[in-house]
């Protein structure tokens, strides 16, 4: 994947526009946010086949299971596997790349910023410790 000259610019721009965006099913989930931060950085929408599908967390389980035939993790690998994106150890994760954390409520899918990841939260992004990814894929 080619990562515009200008990415590291578009991450931090996207991240103005939803860094106080609430959590909403369907419009600011954990793995349409890392979606969106990986069109502002290569203008590629992996979300696209899920995208405006769902509008709670059945409906994301739903579509995720008849996208890749699991929950998220089989989502981030189905995008990885049609895409070419190279899996990574977890700590080598580089700035716009997917990065998998484990969360109390399940997995979540972020993006890594260096040495931390965002990912939405309740009442906007969270920041996570890259320390905390189990999984990541270069972008």
């Amino acid at each position: 994947m080619t990562r515009r000259h200008d990415f590291a610019e578009r991450l931090l721009a996207t991240l103005g526009e939803c860094r106080d965006r609430p959590f909403a099913w369907g419009r600011n989930d954990c793995a349409l946010l890392a979606c969106d931060l990986v069109v502002a950085a290569t203008g590629v929408d992996y979300a696209a086949p899920f995208r405006g599908r769902y509008r709670t967390a059945a409906g994301a389980a739903r579509v995720l299971r008849c996208f890749a035939g699991g929950g998220l993790e089989a989502a981030a690998e189905k995008i990885s596997q049609d895409n070419g994106l190279e899996e990574v150890p977890a700590l080598m994760a580089q700035r716009g790349d997917f990065v998998l954390v484990d969360e109390t409520e399940g997995p979540a899918l972020g993006v890594c910023l260096g040495s931390h990841i965002i990912a939405a939260g309740p009442a906007g992004t969270v920041l996570r410790p890259l320390a905390a990814a189990r999984r990541a894929w270069r972008t």
